[in-house]
Order: C-alpha cells, then structure tokens, then sequence
C-alpha cells in the first residue's frame, strides 16, 4: 500500500468521523457546485429507490414513497424490481424514474427548479402502456420542492414531508447498511434540506474546515479522481475504437437477419459522445420496426451497460431479453479493453438474435 494511498483513507476516516447528521456546513453537490441540478437528484434517488442496489437499504424509499402519498400497496418480490432513468416516452419526452415492480408500475417525474410544464398526458399514456400486458396498477408522481397541482392522474409529493418520512424510518434499516453509501445518503438528504431551506454555509462551518486543514490531502484525493476518470475516458476511446461493428454486420448477414447497427454520433461509425459532461458509448440497433438503445458509461469507477427501447410498446421485448440473460455488464479498470470489446459484441449479437426470433413469432 502506497503512502498516498494510506494519507487518503486517513483522511476518509478522519472525515467519517465529522457529525455529518448535525451539520449545517457544505454538501458534496455543494462542494462540486451542483447542488440543484435536476438529472443529478434523479440520478441519486434513481441509485437509492433500486433496493437492490449495494447500498442495503433496501426498500426504505419505496416504503417512504408510499407511506407519504398514502398509497396502499405490498413491497414484495423485491428482487425483481427495475429501477429506470430517462424513460423515453412515446412521443420521445423522458419520464424522470420509472419503477418496475411485479405487483405495479410507479413513474416519477422529478422537479427541483424548474415549473411543471411537462406533457403529463404523454406521461401518464406511456406508465399505463407498460402495465397493460400484466394489468398492473400504476402510480404517477411529482415529486418538487414546492406544492403543484398536477393533472391526469398524477399526485403531488413535496420533498420536505417525502425526507420527514425517511427520516423516520431510516433507523429500521441502518444496521444492515452500507456505511459508505448511508454516509452519502445523509449528505444527499442534507443536501436537499439546505437547497429547500437555502441555507447559510455561516451556520456551521465545520467541513470547511476540515477542508481548509486538509487542503493538500484533498488535493491528492482530487487529483487521483480525476486521473482515475481521465483513465476511464481512454478505456471508453479504445472500447469504441476495437468494437467490431463490421464483424457483427458480416455475421447479421451470414444469419440474414434484417436487422442494422448504427453508432449514436452525427456520422454514425462511432458511438462515442459526450452528454451534460458525462462520457458514453451508445449504439442503436433496429430489427423492423423495433429500435434498441445500447449505452455503456462510466459509474462508481467501474464501465456498465444499459439498454432500452425507443418505443415503450416494445418494452415487453426487455422482459424476454432478462429471461434470457441478458442483463447489465458491469467491467472493473483492469479488465482488458479488448476483452471488454468482445463481450459487447457477444451481447449484441445474443440481443439481435432473440429480437429477431421473437419478431417472428409475432408474425406467425
């Protein structure tokens, strides 16, 4: 173990033991100077609502979630539960989470600063279509800072009495916790009551004088993010530039599959790109009239895969894909960029394969 290495988790220890629930001082989105922005609340809550997720606090939002907008429903089969971000709708807007659940659909629309303008129409149209197939019952929220009025089937949720709620369970599910992801969770939830109540830094400056004390060693922690981030950006360059595209053309058409993949990007041979600052590959591919987005991004300093379908009446198309195993790959640093490559590869030729199969059986 390199000396840097054990000046950073000195220092990580030494900041573990701050009253982190007292204080009053910065957040870490306050820190990184993004303490309001919308897709990043979404993305957090996205990571917490999943209770199947390394955190281990298993359903502590869901339950929340329903205890506040009294809504009657049993939590079980968590294990089956997917938690999405961005669901396309189908007029191509993006409902913020959606929730998929053996007993029930929850889609959330998510608003921090801006007004509610959105086409809830589109959205509640879109949650009801992917409960159709099960005949599910589905939930529609807004969850804001402020009191709305929100129309076609949808309820309001304020954030102040949504955290009053979790902070009343909270302490029925810190035991089984991860201290890592609990600590960030409590810097969330304080991060969300200072951008609600807005309030003064002057009132507790306890981290920012840790940081001041600690400035060089946070330093070091900052440069060793960054070069971990910068290396993770490269392994994405060499990713794009070794996935087969032709190798996987040849072999649609040796199985004569009518089917194409296209990179995300202007010009359609790469699917590398840039979105609000966060690196990823993405590709589409079509088989018909069925249209699937591959994605792989950097998160939690690992690589990992999503999909989804550009069209919500194709989405019962996922359920058949997870049956058959294909699910979210996750790569760790040292995995060869190469073997990342063709596993991709492999995936999408499985993906290919299956839509075509069971766009067959559609149409017999």
């Amino acid at each position: 173990m390199t000396e840097d290495l054990k000046t950073i988790e000195q220092l990580v220890s030494n900041f573990n033991d701050l009253r982190i629930k007292e204080r009053n001082g910065a957040t870490f989105l306050e820190i990184a100077r993004a303490p309001h922005l919308e897709n990043v609340w979404s993305n957090i809550l996205s990571f917490y609502i999943d209770p199947n997720r390394e955190h281990n606090l298993s359903d502590l939002l869901l339950k929340s979630i329903f205890e506040t907008t009294n809504i009657p429903i049993a939590l079980t089969s968590l294990s089956g539960i997917i938690v999405q971000t961005e669901y396309y709708t189908h007029k191509g807007n993006r409902i913020d989470i959606v929730v998929k659940a053996e007993n029930f659909i929850l889609g959330i629309e998510n608003k921090v600063g801006a007004a509610l303008y959105n086409d809830l129409e589109d959205y509640a149209a879109t949650i009801e279509d992917i409960a159709k197939i099960q005949k599910l019952p589905t939930y529609k929220i807004v969850l804001s800072k402020h009191k709305n009025e929100p129309t076609h089937g949808f309820i309001n949720l304020v954030y102040s009495d949504f955290i009053k709620t979790i902070r009343a369970n909270i302490g029925a599910y810190t035991d089984y916790a991860d201290g890592k992801y609990l600590l960030f969770f409590l810097d969330f939830l304080k991060n969300i009551e200072n951008n609600i109540n807005a309030s003064n830094m002057n009132e507790n400056l306890e981290v920012i004088t840790f940081f001041q004390k600690n400035v060089d060693k946070v330093n070091k922690l900052l440069e060793y993010h960054h070069k971990f981030n910068t290396e993770f950006i490269i392994k994405l360059n060499n990713i794009d530039r070794l996935f087969n595209r032709i190798k996987i053309k040849e072999e649609l058409a040796k199985q004569r599959l009518p089917a194409s993949l296209w990179g995300y990007t202007t010009n359609r041979e790469t699917g590398r790109f840039t979105y609000e600052g966060e690196q990823l590959i993405k590709y589409n591919i079509q088989i018909g009239e069925v249209s699937l987005f591959y994605q792989m991004g950097i998160k939690d300093y690992k690589l990992q895969t999503q999909y989804w379908f550009d069209n919500a009446k194709h989405q019962p198309y996922g359920n058949v894909l997870l049956q058959n195993g294909i699910e979210q790959l996750t790569f760790e640093y040292f995995e060869s960029d190469q073997n990342i490559a063709l596993e991709i590869e492999r995936q999408l030729i499985q993906i290919f394969d299956i839509l075509d199969l069971e766009s067959k059986k559609e149409h017999n």
